[in-house]
């Protein structure tokens, strides 16, 4: 649901935080009209949280189950518009996921195209091996091809939110660390370290970083490293978006996301197989790896994708935010109303943050959200583990 532009009930707000979700909520909000600061203790878009990486993958046919489908079905007019607006970053070059019929990701798949009513077609492993030689499939194998899948350039997506929020009005403050917040009777002051300064509310899009400002127990939501992998591959052209979809692969010699080469050399890989370490901190974040992860993703590339040199040539880490239940996170905060969460995306949050944009900002702007969806809702998180002696805990965030 996009919303026309508005000046009425005019509010200050600050989004902590400028990574897609923060960048989007920007946009949503100074789109209405509010007063839009925007803090983040690094630039924006930066190397650092979960929006880096050098590309994403937008998908319809959802593994994560059909309650997604309402959200997925309302954000790609967002994402239309923000292309229209500025700058290409999201190609369309359809998905697959591959794997035994039974296996319950490739499964659920197929469920989520069932009851969605969406177009999607299952391909056996002779069909693949004919049309998309980049995979390598056992006889026993499919690929659910999904065509309303596409590829994310998230630097340029960021970029992209930021530029459309400022023709708004929308302020940016990088290099602005927030310590705390201190909600007061008539407003919620941001201590930085720039100075205090007011708002009538506050988002929180502080990804990975949530917990040192949201005021939640650690437990809600938990930092992980992930990493991704680079394999140059022989035949680049084969191996670019217009040729080959995105695709996520399960079987017994390794699981991953798959991403087209956008860099003009190598082919993205995302490991599921291999741990997603939990992290304490953000600021534990290694930027080595260790090489037993390196040869074991070198392996199932090895075994399933035929046409990369199986070496990993570049590896890169960054960090996100996971809730409890694998699910983001967005609603008020138990302790007060003025301050609104949108964190712990759980690796899902890109391809949603436009509509996370629009579900923060009609909770600034009314309280509530029509396109809320439950599997979305903060309350069933937070609403039982707020703490009872202060709202929000002085520390550090983007």
């Amino acid at each position: 649901m996009i919303h026309a532009e508005t000046t009425q009930n005019s509010r200050r707000v600050a989004v902590i935080g400028a990574g897609v979700i923060g960048t989007m909520t920007a946009w949503q909000l100074a789109k209405r009209g509010h007063q839009v600061t925007v803090f983040d203790q690094f630039n924006t878009p930066n190397d650092r949280g979960a929006s880096a990486g050098e590309s994403r993958i937008f998908r319809t046919l959802y593994k994560e189950g059909t309650d997604y489908l309402p959200i997925l079905a309302s954000v790609r007019e967002f994402w239309e518009e923000l292309q229209h607006e500025q700058r290409p970053f999201l190609e369309m070059c359809g998905g697959l996921t591959i794997g035994h019929p039974e296996q319950p990701d490739v499964a659920r798949v197929i469920e989520c195209g069932e009851v969605g009513g969406l177009d999607f077609e299952v391909i056996d492993a002779a069909d693949m091996a004919r049309r998309y030689p980049q995979y390598r499939l056992d006889d026993d194998e499919v690929g659910v091809f999904d065509p309303a899948s596409g590829i994310f350039r998230p630097e340029l997506a960021v970029l992209s939110a930021r530029d459309e929020s400022i023709k708004y009005g929308a302020r940016y403050r990088p290099y602005s660390r927030v310590l705390g917040i201190r909600p007061l009777s008539n407003a919620v002051v941001l201590d930085s370290a720039d100075g205090a300064a007011e708002f009538d509310n506050v988002v929180l899009a502080t990804g990975p970083w949530c917990n040192e400002l949201s005021g939640l127990p650690h437990s809600t939501v938990v930092p992980r490293r992930l990493v991704a992998l680079w394999f140059a591959a022989a035949d680049v052209p084969l191996h670019t978006p217009t040729n080959m979809p995105i695709s996520i692969r399960r079987h017994a010699a390794g699981g991953f996301s798959c991403f087209p080469v956008v860099d003009g050399v190598g082919v993205k890989i995302l490991p599921h197989h291999l741990p997603w370490v939990d992290l304490d901190t953000v600021d534990e974040l290694p930027r080595f790896i260790e090489t037993e992860f390196v040869r074991s993703a070198e392996s199932a590339v090895a075994r399933l994708m035929p046409g990369l040199e199986p070496t990993a040539f570049r590896v890169s880490t960054w960090a996100e935010g996971f809730a409890a239940d694998d699910a983001p996170i967005i609603g008020t905060s138990p302790e007060d109303g003025r301050i609104v969460y949108a964190f712990g995306m759980s690796g899902q949050g890109f391809k949603f943050s436009p509509m996370v944009g629009s579900i923060a900002a009609d909770l600034v702007s009314e309280g509530r959200s029509p396109d809320m969806i439950d599997i979305f809702d903060a309350a069933r998180l937070v609403n039982d583990s707020a703490p009872s002696n202060a709202a929000h805990a002085v520390g550090s965030a983007p």
